[in-house]
C-alpha cells in the first residue's frame, strides 16, 4: 500500500515532520528553565502563536492535531491540569484553520489578531482556573501584572513564528 500517498505526498509529511519537530524544540525551549527570558516574571507562552501560524497554513484538520500536540505537551509538564492545555490548545487549533479556511485571510495582521485573541482567552481561562479563588491581595492588578502581560509578550512572537512557518511551507509545498 502507498501510505505515503494517502497522507498527501513525500512533500506533506515532510514539512509536517519538520513541523512537529518545531513544535517539540518550542516546547523544551519554553519550558526549560534559563532557555528563554522571563521579563520580571512573567512568562512568554510561545506555544500559543506556533500553534496557530501551524493551524493557517495546514487548515483545520491538521490544526486539530498540532494543537493537540502542543496541549498534551503542556499538560505532561503542568502539574495542575490533565487536560485543560489539550482542550484549549486543540480548540485554538481548529478554530484558527478554520477561520482562514472560511472567514480570513491569511496574512500577519490576521496571524497577530489570532494570537491576541486566543492569548487574552488563555491568560484569562488560567487566571480564573488557578489563580481567581486563591487569597490574593488585589486580584485585578495581580492579573494585569503577569497573566495580561504574558499575553501581550506572546503576541509580540507572532511575526517570528509566522515568517518560519511560512517558509517552511512554501518550501515544502506540493505541486
Amino acid at each position: 500500500m502507498d501510505y505515503i500517498g494517502k497522507l498527501g505526498g513525500k512533500k506533506t509529511v515532510e514539512r509536517r515532520a519538520i513541523l512537529v519537530a518545531l513544535a517539540v524544540l518550542t516546547f523544551i525551549f519554553q519550558n526549560t528553565g534559563g532557555l528563554f527570558p522571563s521579563p520580571f516574571g512573567i512568562k512568554i507562552l510561545i506555544l500559543i502563536p506556533l500553534t496557530i501560524c501551524i493551524a493557517m497554513f495546514e487548515r483545520e484538520f491538521a490544526g486539530i492535531f498540532f494543537g493537540l500536540l502542543s496541549g498534551v505537551m503542556l499538560d505532561s509538564f503542568s502539574s495542575q491540569s490533565v487536560i485543560f492545555n489539550s482542550l484549549f490548545f486543540t480548540v485554538i487549533g481548529f478554530t484558527a484553520g478554520a477561520l482562514i479556511t472560511y472567514l480570513m485571510r491569511n496574512n500577519l495582521l490576521c496571524a497577530t489578531i489570532l494570537t491576541a485573541v486566543a492569548s487574552v482567552f488563555y491568560t484569562t481561562l488560567s487566571f480564573i482556573v488557578y489563580s481567581a479563588f486563591d487569597p490574593i491581595e488585589k486580584p485585578f492588578i495581580f492579573y494585569l501584572r503577569y497573566y495580561f502581560a504574558s499575553a501581550i509578550l506572546t503576541v509580540m512572537l507572532t511575526p517570528i513564528y509566522y515568517v518560519i512557518v511560512r517558509a517552511i511551507f512554501k518550501e515544502f509545498k506540493e505541486n
